[in-house]
């Protein structure tokens, strides 16, 4: 009784018996009706991710953990080197003095060579996929070759993302059953149908990063920490206390906003006998899980000189800019605030049986809440500003959000026959995922990855002669994709001193994005040629549609005084095309630019093109003017190099060999 009590504290009145524990004996089971409906939402769900897994190539956040994961495979922890390159990742802001070629070092890893910026737990579970999957480090060779050809590309895509795909069916079952012990079934369903069906989860739960992982951790957490409110017995601090440390090596953020909402139901443990002795043996669990760890990695040495993202901000705005771009799932929570102050000031305004509801789970409330505002301020109050991007609050706020969505369901169906409600609360969901346009069954992956690009580079990669000391480089972070996908040690261009560029005598291969060219789709030039009283075939269309991206990309490197090939000769029904698409691009480029610098990451950059944005990204704490567009390190070399156009992979690569590099005409132009 006295451990129920303190449950009621923060939960208040527990649901009939009608709900279970997973772990341990089961003392409160689903019937198999249930059990198969639970069931078959998860399977759905982990369909989901697996299509939208198929349909994508590694986007280069998911290259580097990949990369990551195989330093692990070749020396047994996370490293700073593969192919005998250091690995880059983050914004620069570090010197690195006396280093001919590097200008900077990448604060996301220790003095002792550690990847410190990722938790490990995701990084040694890709590791194992991909040895399972028969992946192995690369090793360098001289020539540099493609080791990888496009025949390998699905296997080196499925392999580290398949460890997201068991933790996201894990994550949909531990969800459901922490709605469920929360609110009751209904509530649980809610949870479970939030959690699968929704584009933003189905998208965190299939890539190979620490996303999936994290979200069933948080679950978890919530869960051991309801076990401990509840029942309050040993194993329940200790089970807590793994948790906490799990999630730490998943992700440190959101251990540390977990640990800070835990806190807030200090009131209801203290009711547990022998309380402080049972959550000191937890704390100390978690303690010898995690800080021999933070001395052996370095952790504290590597924290980052990258200034915290709130020192960026100009105004109000900035601190409001996440709420204010997701209007409709702050005015739901003010919706659920507002019942609560009705509940409280007015009961008289709700019906008997919602009011009960909201009653009886108004400290459940409090406590999600808590959660998210604690989520949103320390998000803003510590993040560092490299990491300052909206996908990773989502990350941190998800688990609470969905449980109070699911909860505020559940309670308005309260009254309502329990068959019945359980189908309402899914249907409900749907719909109102459907409403928002985030029903993942009629959505499209986020366009990050696309496995026809990464073919047609490295295709053009087999196809460039490589000499012994060939160097290769990349637009920062595209490099990780290539490097891990082709087995070429590929180079971010963004630390590198502009003075090796110019006195390296080595050929020097140069990858560049584009980004705001985009191939036209295939109805659009066939709609250019009807318009113009011709018939085409389907089998010219693509080479056609391949002239007009090359028309506006040689015009964009003319514009920078970078060597094009010659204009092609276009058949006169593609010019008001190529001018339109021309027009668009500028269009498009504009409102990219406004949009782009409402981030503080990215405000006073002094760009207008997208790739000078990204750039600036890297060189934002190093006087970005000084090193994007003309100035960028590797410009001069570009001058004099040969060009190739790959337009299914919006790229250019550039070769520049040194005999070229150093004629006097061409040092004229360099200096």
């Amino acid at each position: 009784m006295r451990a129920m009590r303190g449950f009621q504290v923060i939960c208040g009145e527990p649901d009939p018996p009608v709900i279970g524990n997973f772990f341990g004996k089961t003392d409160k089971r689903l019937s198999l009706r249930t059990a198969g409906l639970v069931g078959l939402i998860i399977l759905t769900g982990i369909f989901l991710r697996v299509d939208w897994m198929n349909r994508t190539a590694l986007w280069c956040d998911e290259a580097e953990s990949s990369i990551n994961a195989l330093t692990i495979l070749e020396r047994g922890l996370p490293g700073n080197e593969y192919l005998s390159l250091p690995v880059y990742e983050n914004t620069l802001t570090e010197r690195w003095e006396g280093n001919p070629e590097y200008e900077f070092r990448d604060s996301s890893y220790s003095p002792q060579g550690l990847a410190v910026y990722h938790g490990w737990l995701p990084l040694y579970s890709i590791a194992a996929s991909q040895a399972l999957f028969g992946l192995r480090a690369d090793h360098p060779a001289n020539p540099p070759r493609v080791v990888h050809g496009v025949e390998e590309i699905p296997l080196r895509t499925a392999a580290p993302r398949i460890p997201a795909i068991i933790f996201s069916a894990l994550c949909l079952l531990v969800i459901f059953f922490l709605a469920r012990d929360l609110g009751g079934t209904a509530a649980g369903f809610a949870a479970l149908t939030l959690m699968a069906f929704n584009a933003r989860t189905v998208d965190f739960g299939y890539q190979a990063r620490y996303y999936s992982a994290t979200l069933l951790l948080t679950a978890f957490a919530a869960w051991c920490l309801l076990r401990v409110v509840r029942l309050g017995r040993w194993r329940d601090f200790l089970l807590l206390g793994l948790a906490e440390a799990l999630l730490f090596h998943t992700h440190q953020f959101s251990a540390l906003v977990f640990a800070v909402m835990a806190a807030v139901t200090l009131p209801s443990v203290i009711r547990h006998g022998r309380w402080f002795l049972k959550s000191l043996a937890g704390g100390l669990l978690s303690a010898l899980l995690i800080f021999p760890w933070i001395w052996f990695s370095g952790f504290l040495s590597a924290a980052s000189s990258v200034p915290k993202a709130h020192k960026l901000f100009d105004s109000l705005t900035d601190w409001l800019a996440y709420t204010l771009d997701r209007p409709s799932q702050f005015v739901l929570l003010a919706g659920m605030l507002v019942l609560l102050a009705i509940e409280k000031w007015r009961p008289s305004w709700l019906p008997d049986r919602i009011g009960t509801a909201i009653r009886k789970h108004g400290k459940i409330y409090g406590v999600l809440l808590v959660w998210m505002v604690a989520g949103y301020a320390a998000f803003h109050l510590v993040v560092p500003a490299a990491s300052f991007f909206y996908e990773r609050l989502s990350l941190v706020l998800w688990t609470p959000y969905v449980l109070l969505v699911a909860m505020f369901t559940a309670d308005l169906l309260r009254g309502v026959p329990p068959r019945l409600a359980l189908g309402l609360s899914i249907v409900a969901i749907t719909v109102f995922l459907a409403a928002r346009g985030r029903l993942a069954f009629f959505e499209e992956p986020p366009e990050r990855g696309d496995r026809a690009a990464v073919a047609s580079v490295i295709r053009a990669l087999e196809k460039i002669p490589s000499v012994a000391g060939t160097r290769y480089y990349a637009t920062p972070n595209e490099h990780l994709t290539y490097m891990y996908y082709s087995g070429l040690p590929i180079q971010s261009v963004a630390p590198v001193r502009k003075s090796f560029f110019s006195s390296c005598k080595n050929p020097v291969v140069f990858i560049e994005s584009q980004m705001e060219l985009i191939l036209l789709a295939e109805e659009d030039v066939m709609l250019a040629a009807a318009s113009a009283g011709i018939r085409l075939k389907s089998e010219a269309v693509p080479a056609l549609r391949d002239l007009v991206w090359g028309t506006l990309t040689a015009r964009e490197l003319q514009a920078r005084g970078l060597p094009a090939p010659p204009p092609p000769a276009l058949p006169g029904f593609l010019l008001p095309l190529v001018e339109k698409s021309g027009a668009d691009m500028l269009e498009a480029r504009e409102k990219y630019r406004e949009g782009i610098q409402t981030s503080p990451v990215f405000r006073h950059i002094p760009a207008r093109q997208a790739r000078d944005f990204w750039l600036g990204f890297f060189y934002r704490f190093v006087q970005p003017a000084d090193r994007i567009g003309r100035n960028l390190n590797v410009f001069p070399r570009l001058k004099t190099s040969n060009v190739f156009l790959l337009p299914k992979a919006n790229t250019v690569i550039y070769y520049s060999d040194w005999r070229r590099f150093s004629e006097p005409e061409a040092g004229a132009v360099r200096d």
